[in-house]
């Protein structure tokens, strides 16, 4: 079988772009919001709270006068500019390929097809995190990748009938299976 220079150029970039998206998630600094069909809660069961006063105590000989309320409100605010500027970067990342000369029509293809899945899946966050708002459940933050997709609720909110009106609304809006959906509870 005979290679021709597109082809091999072709291969080239597509490894190339593999390679990179690989080492781009190795070393991303992403927390990993696991919890295989179990609930996390801020809280242990049987754990002493204050109840009237503002002190919380964290852990043992220290405590904070913060407001948890306002650390999950910027908590929030962070993880949704984060995803943004990670979404924009990617969008950015995309473009200049499609607009770069040397590009070949099937990888330009390819990156359509990329663009596209990235447009999708940021309107099925935005969606899936409107419907749990319009739910009742407070602040939440959706990401939804490669099939897969965590949602992090404010702190409060999550049981289990909680869990599994969530996990209907993903499963509604994006089309993921229950068991590649991963709920946490905020800290």
């Amino acid at each position: 079988m005979k290679f021709h220079k597109r082809q091999l150029i072709l291969a080239s970039l597509v490894v190339a772009l593999g390679a990179a998206v690989y080492l781009n998630w190795q070393f991303s600094d992403t927390r990993e919001f696991d919890a295989p069909d179990a609930i996390e809660t801020a809280h242990e069961l049987g754990e002493a709270r204050y109840v009237n006063t503002s002190k919380i105590s964290e852990s043992p000989g220290t405590t904070t006068t913060s407001d948890p309320s306002s650390q999950t409100k910027k908590f929030f605010a962070e993880a949704s500019s984060n995803r943004q500027k990670s979404h924009d970067q990617a969008t950015e990342k995309l473009k200049s390929l499609i607009d770069s000369q040397n590009t070949d029509e099937e990888i330009k293809k390819e990156i359509l097809k990329q663009s596209e899945e990235l447009a999708n899946n940021i309107e099925q966050e935005s969606n899936i995190e409107n419907l749990i708002k319009a739910k009742g459940f407070g602040d939440c933050i959706v990401f939804i990748q490669n099939g897969e997709c965590s949602v992090i609720v404010s702190p409060g909110n999550l049981k289990e009938s909680t869990a599994i009106v969530i996990r209907d609304i993903v499963t509604g809006q994006s089309g993921i299976k229950s068991d590649k959906i991963k709920i946490t509870e905020a800290k």
